[in-house]
């Protein structure tokens, strides 16, 4: 019904802003991602997502599209309702989201507050192929590692090894004396 609402920031607290668009004002539950980007008294195109309940309506604001769209594969899977999906939007960017999910991190995710095991593994299981292209678009960045080392950690991830793990063995095949992506992959199977 809704793509987006663009207008001033009016009010802001720890969950939701108010824009005001020609003198109505639109309460959007936000992530703390969205509600760092507003600022009182700011203009701000926030994409928005209208949840239709029984016991009434709520609009759900993005700063970017990516944010809503992850914001809509959450919500689809089974037991993640809107207030769970900005809660996890909250606990992690959109794109790091992505890269969590695709490597099957669910350690990774259950650091968020309030999600369990069980609600990560489901998300993992249910949106791992659907996040696949945004996550290999998100660039892995690990401080003190090669371009050949990050693609390594990259393609040892797409083969179901969780990130953490990745990074483990190609540092370990690093300090053996592989320097080549092939190189890291190859010995990175041989310790493990």
């Amino acid at each position: 019904m809704f793509s987006y609402i663009n207008g001033e920031i009016t009010e802001k607290e720890c969950d939701k802003v108010v824009v005001d668009v020609g003198g109505v004002g639109f309460e959007l539950f936000c992530s703390d991602v969205t509600l760092s980007q507003c600022a009182v008294g700011e203009c701000r195109r926030l994409y928005v997502y209208l949840q239709v309940k029984e016991d009434g309506m709520c609009l759900y604001g993005f700063s970017t599209l990516q944010e809503k769209a992850m914001f809509m594969r959450l919500i689809s899977v089974s037991g993640v309702g809107c207030k769970m999906a900005a809660a996890v939007l909250s606990g992690m960017e959109a794109g790091a989201l992505a890269q969590a999910i695709f490597n099957g991190d669910a350690k990774q995710l259950t650091k968020i507050k309030g999600l369990g095991k069980k609600t990560a593994e489901r998300i993992i299981l249910e949106l791992r192929e659907k996040v696949a292209e945004e996550a290999q678009q998100t660039p892995v960045t690990v401080a003190g590692m090669t371009k050949d080392m990050a693609d390594a950690v990259a393609i040892l991830c797409s083969l179901g090894k969780n990130a953490s793990e990745a990074e483990k063995l190609v540092e370990a095949a690093s300090k053996l004396g592989a320097v080549t992506a092939q190189e890291l992959i190859n010995m990175a199977f041989r310790i493990n």
